[in-house]
């Protein structure tokens, strides 16, 4: 029987020297309008402070988030050549939307204080997400960013707009915003969301995703999807209504193959995923993540074959029990 010792020098050395990353300028938060709709959205960026043009990636927060959820994961990404950008959504508790209907305002803060524990549950969590008008709201969210990408807008700072390549666009997210990526990049919902959906996305990366039988998502959903795609999950990594990991993996196991990708990481719970480095429980497991996530945005967005190469080195020396267990189909 391996050590967690032995097996965390057995897998795959994927670390890379800080000192060979770029520099990262972060702008902590630019408030974009959207006139259309009334809205503000509090956007953090991350991006290498190296002159570019840089492929892009939108990475949306999990149900009741905002700007500031990932972080370390943001800031790795940058460092290795990409500009992300962190949108807050109207779900938000941390950074609430005032045009969001106050009884739909109050129910997700209701949700998520009975989810952690804090006061009994009138409504679960799982009922509040299922409600129209957040999916809605996420997907105008992203089709005007977008936008304003494509168009280098100047509501855009102009270190972004002069630095960005919108022809080379990404999207990821955590839980809901998983949800979001895996309708972006092909899954089926039922009923469809009202058109047009955002589009142009080369490759999704979806960290705590959803498999069927809840928002929209029956069986089948997903065995049209053929981008790219990497998923994430934990062996703790439970959902709202108690579905276990397997489940956050059945877009991994049913999107038609070749470059589908996952990692199964041992311990981790639905928050753990952008743990610093130095947590001394999660930190190297979470750093080696980050480092695999990177390698698919150079693949998927630069056309760097490398790559797909520390992928596939990485799911062939894999093997279930590694603190990070990597497949590929």
């Amino acid at each position: 029987m391996f050590s967690r010792r032995r097996l965390l020098q057995a897998a795959p050395a994927l670390a890379v020297p800080a000192a060979l990353e770029p520099a990262v300028r972060t702008l902590d938060r630019i408030d974009l309008v959207d006139p259309a709709r009334g809205r503000t959205i509090p956007t953090r960026i991350h991006m290498p402070a190296g002159p570019g043009p840089w492929p892009v990636v939108l990475f949306s927060h999990g149900f009741g988030g905002s700007l500031a959820a990932f972080g370390e994961t943001g800031r790795a990404w940058a460092a290795r050549g990409l500009v992300v950008i962190h949108p807050t959504h109207a779900d938000s508790v941390q950074v609430p939307d005032p045009t969001l209907p106050a009884e739909d305002a109050r129910a997700v803060r209701q949700a998520l204080a009975a989810a952690m524990g804090a006061r009994p549950a009138s409504v679960s969590l799982a009922e509040v997400m299922e409600r129209p008008v957040f999916l809605r709201s996420r997907l105008a969210d992203i089709a005007f960013i977008q936008s304003l990408l494509r168009d280098r807008d100047a509501r855009l700072p102009k270190g972004v707009r002069d630095h960005i390549d919108p022809s080379r666009m990404g999207m990821a997210g955590h839980s809901f915003g998983a949800y979001l990526t895996l309708v972006l990049c092909g899954a089926r919902l039922s009923p469809e969301p009202p058109p047009p959906l955002p589009s142009g996305f080369r490759a999704g990366l979806a960290i705590s995703g959803q498999g069927s039988g809840r928002l929209g998502l029956k069986a089948g959903a997903f065995d049209r999807m053929s981008r790219p795609l990497f998923s994430v999950t934990g062996s703790r990594d439970f959902g709202a209504a108690g579905e276990t990991p397997d489940w956050r993996l059945e877009a991994f196991r049913t999107a038609r193959p070749g470059r589908q990708y996952a990692a199964i990481l041992d311990g981790f719970r639905h928050g753990d995923f952008d743990a610093p480095e130095s947590d001394p429980v999660l930190g190297k497991t979470a750093g080696r993540l980050r480092v695999l996530q990177s390698a698919f945005w150079r693949a998927t967005l630069s056309g760097d074959a490398s790559g797909w190469a520390e992928l596939d080195r990485a799911a062939g020396a894999s093997r279930a029990g590694y603190p990070m267990e990597v497949r590929r189909r």
